[in-house]
């Protein structure tokens, strides 16, 4: 991989992005995925964030509820641009905030793993790192094997705390047909993704080679699909769309 503040999936160029669009392009989707954050409620004080990023998507006082608050994210740039957030916001309560550069995800998924297991009582968020994965991997395939490796990590890592994700599910020049975040009881199948938000388009539309009107961004299987799921449009930037896909577990609960 490039280094971290030069990668294809996000660095500076991300960055720029953040600063030009976060408060207007971005807002109709930030402000969504807060209450959907805002709706999920693990026990856990303490929080890990994978691929955290500059915290561009998530509004600060989503971290008000932790204590100590964990960013796995190997650009430095990031670092500083997340510490800036938190600091200038409003917030009642501030966590603890610590950094961690070294890749948990890419090279050897167990790492993260251990390093979940280390920090004991620990919710995990991923915030968009497995939308990213694709691109990251060099993967084009579900079932390329480094995929697989870090879903079996991510299984490993999910099965006894509580966990949110947030990812793309697809993307392209076509702008989902929704107006407000949408609820599924289950995670939609392809079809049901391309009825409900693309309906102007072929069934086929999304394909993991990248030859249809839409990206897949491969991010099947990562979690249990009988759980429920919302779905969010993120313009990333003009005449760019991401469909943004959500889940959650709380520790305990079914």
């Amino acid at each position: 991989m490039s280094a971290a503040w030069l990668n294809e999936a996000g660095g500076l160029r991300y960055h720029w992005r953040g600063f030009r669009y976060a408060d207007n392009l971005w807002s109709p989707f930030r402000f969504a995925l807060a209450e959907w954050l805002y709706a999920w409620e693990p026990p856990e004080k303490k929080l890990v964030v994978v691929g955290a990023s500059g915290g561009w998507c998530v509004q600060p006082f989503f971290f008000e509820r932790f204590t100590d608050v964990l960013c796995l994210e190997p650009d430095p740039v990031a670092h500083f641009v997340f510490r800036r957030r938190l600091a200038s916001a409003p917030l009642e309560a501030r966590p603890k905030l610590r950094f961690e550069a070294r890749d948990h995800v890419l090279a050897d998924p167990t790492a993260l793993v251990r390093l979940l297991d280390a920090e004991g009582d620990t919710a995990v968020l991923f915030t968009n790192i497995l939308g990213q994965l694709r691109v990251l991997l060099g993967a084009d395939a579900l079932d390329d094997a480094r995929l697989t490796a870090v879903r079996d990590a991510v299984h490993a890592a999910t099965r006894s705390r509580s966990w949110a994700s947030f990812h793309d599910r697809v993307s392209g020049v076509l702008e989902p047909q929704l107006d407000a975040p949408a609820r599924a009881a289950t995670r939609l199948t392809d079809a049901d993704v391309v009825r409900r938000f693309f309906p102007a388009v072929e069934a086929s539309a999304a394909r993991a080679d990248g030859s249809g009107e839409l990206l897949d961004h491969l991010t099947a299987g990562f979690f249990p699909e009988d759980r429920p799921h919302a779905y969010f449009s993120w313009q990333l930037m003009p005449g760019v769309f991401h469909l943004i896909e959500a889940t959650c577990g709380v520790r305990g609960a079914r």
